[in-house]
């Protein structure tokens, strides 16, 4: 980053506005009433709330992220309302925060910076302001990058009119735009050292912000459902179940690849017959020809939406394609009542039942996945729901459908269960005692979560894991995707019964019904080489089979090892061995993974 931006991202607003003020303390507002205000855009709501510097401390003290939404959403319909000098407090309120909790050089800051420019009468004003924005993003994204097109010309058209050289000609500050890298080969990442480019199919409702940066390209508002392919670059010295992203605690500013998980591009598919041609062409050309389509929860980005649905596809080793489904959540601590809103949308839910059916139609996968996180179940079960109802009677759609830390009532749960019971060949639950956002949603919804394994549910067809001794003291919310991904791999490889996955003991509820907890009796090193040797072999019998020819080789040393791990694997997959060097299989195992 320019020495123009160091300085001007954090005096600017100080400099050309002067101080903030201080406003008198009113009558306390709750945080639901800041949620509703944010949602609404309310200016006489926002006002109160601004008034409450008791609020404000708390939300500083404990929740910055809230606070920067805040700001902008006040800043926001400030300028709506026609209110420039307000609108401008706000905007300067809000990067000073974004400054304070998130750091120099924050992409973040960049559209503030261009809304107060706007607003800006002094045409010099204008020029600065969008100048240190221009720095900003040229910093994240790198001198010469065709995206920075637009702002660069806003830029200069600002200069010029405040009688200033065009920056693009300055004394050659500006080399000569590098060449466009070539466009990724459908399902053919490039080859890269350090990190792997990972492509994200997506269908959204998100409507476009109209902001070309990929952070940014969507928002929270609602629109048709779009399609698109997002690319994220995931570093290849990564620990699985990571997602490693800049931290102003460590001074790194700017996003590198080979330490960083990165959205690098979204870009949209013209339409649905265009989507899926495209998704199937990859499957086509894959060996398992596995799809899984994600589905995120509550205050999720599409950027973190589609880093999470690459770090799923990577630690799973996909072979085949990733889809993401993103709905338009708020991003945002105060959207949960905007979120909860969303996500009861008939007409949405109908749409993504509609697109999940065309994926288990139209990729030519074998196999078929759905998980959801959080909200997201709600999502994924009331398109479900309405799946079932279509199609009474007929034979599963989905193969593995994983409920992770599902933000779902259980009254809700209870109705929609024996529904939907019939369009996955297994259904498994991920649940936690440490989820602490389970814990805040069910004060907040004054009913139960499905994912609160504090009162574990356990239901006939529903396979429910524990992951509260996995979670090793963290919040247990991302269990699925970190600190349980060795269980989750072999369901969605294997497909192995839960009692077939050593990792896990046999645990029984309040009423007597049977579940599982991790803790089981295995070392989960051995238990992950034992599910990526089957995985890499191409199933039970390959994987015998070479490790029979192995041993045949090995040095006496070396065979005993060998010979446990045929025991292991054969065991695990309820294979008999009658004699030295052959196997009897049973029938193979039910789709539903019952032994």
């Amino acid at each position: 980053m320019g020495v123009r931006a160091l300085i001007g991202v954090a005096f600017v607003g100080l400099l050309l506005f002067g101080p903030m003020t201080v406003q008198a303390q009113v009558q306390p507002v709750s945080l639901e009433a800041v949620a509703e205000a944010v949602d609404t855009g309310d200016l006489a709501a926002l006002r109160r709330v601004s008034a409450d510097q008791s609020l404000i401390g708390q939300l500083r003290s404990s929740d910055p992220d809230t606070l920067i939404a805040f700001h902008l959403a006040l800043a926001q319909a400030y300028a709506e309302a026609g209110l420039k000098d307000e609108a401008i407090k706000a905007y300067q309120d809000a990067l000073t925060a974004i400054l304070q909790f998130r750091g120099q050089g924050d992409i973040s800051m960049a559209a503030p910076m261009e809304a107060v420019a706007r607003l800006s009468d002094t045409p010099a004003r204008k020029a600065q302001w969008l100048l240190t924005a221009y720095d900003l993003r040229e910093g994240v994204w790198g001198r010469g990058n065709q995206n920075l097109k637009p702002w660069l010309d806003e830029l200069n058209a600002a200069r010029v009119s405040a009688g200033l050289e065009p920056f693009a000609s300055r004394g050659g500050e500006e080399g000569p735009p590098p060449p466009p890298p070539p466009p990724p080969v459908p399902g053919q990442p490039p080859s890269t050292d350090g990190f792997r480019e990972v492509q994200v199919w997506y269908a959204t409702h998100r409507a476009p912000t109209g902001d070309l940066t990929p952070a940014t390209f969507y928002g929270g508002q609602r629109a048709e459902l779009s399609f698109g392919v997002a690319e994220v670059s995931v570093p290849n010295n990564r620990n699985p179940g990571t997602i490693p992203r800049p931290s102003i605690w460590t001074l790194e500013f700017r996003p590198d690849p080979e330490k960083h998980m990165i959205l690098n591009s979204v870009t949209p598919v013209t339409d649905r017959d265009a989507f899926f041609q495209r998704v199937s062409s990859v499957v086509a050309r894959s060996q398992q020809k596995e799809v899984f389509v994600f589905i995120h929860g509550y205050n999720t980005s599409f950027e973190g939406a589609a880093i999470r649905t690459a770090q799923l596809a990577v630690d799973m080793n996909l072979d085949g394609a990733p889809i993401l489904y993103s709905w338009p959540s708020r991003a945002s601590l105060l959207g949960y009542q905007a979120d909860t809103r969303t996500v009861a949308d008939q007409a949405l839910l109908n749409e993504v039942a509609d697109f999940l059916t065309d994926v288990a139609n139209r990729t030519g996968a074998t196999r078929v996945h759905l998980v959801a996180h959080s909200m997201g179940n709600r999502v994924l079960e009331r398109a479900l729901d309405v799946i079932a109802a279509r199609t009474p009677n007929q034979p599963p759609m989905f193969n593995e459908v994983v409920f992770a830390a599902a933000d779902v009532g259980v009254d809700e749960f209870e109705a929609t269960w024996p529904r939907i019971l019939h369009t996955g060949r297994r259904f498994t639950l991920y649940a936690s005692q440490r989820d602490r956002a389970l814990q805040i949603s069910q004060q907040v919804n004054r009913m139960q979560r499905v994912g609160d394994a504090r009162n574990i549910i356990v239901r006939d067809g529903l396979q429910t894991v524990d992951t509260t001794a996995a979670s090793g003291g963290l919040l247990g919310h991302d269990d699925f995707a970190g600190s349980a991904l060795a269980d989750f791999r072999a369901v969605m490889w294997l497909s192995l019964a839960p009692e077939k996955r050593c990792v896990l003991e046999t645990a029984q509820a309040a009423q007597g019904q049977r579940y599982w907890a991790f803790g089981g009796g295995c070392p989960e090193q051995e238990f992950v080489e034992d599910t990526e040797t089957v995985r890499a072999d191409g199933g039970i019998d390959k994987a015998l089979a070479k490790l029979d020819a192995d041993t045949a080789k090995a040095a006496i040393v070396a065979r005993a090892a060998l010979v446990r791990k045929r025991e292991r694997l054969a065991a695990m997959f309820g294979i008999s061995q009658s004699i030295a060097g052959e196997t009897t299989s049973p029938a193979a195992p039910s789709p539903a993974g019952a032994p």
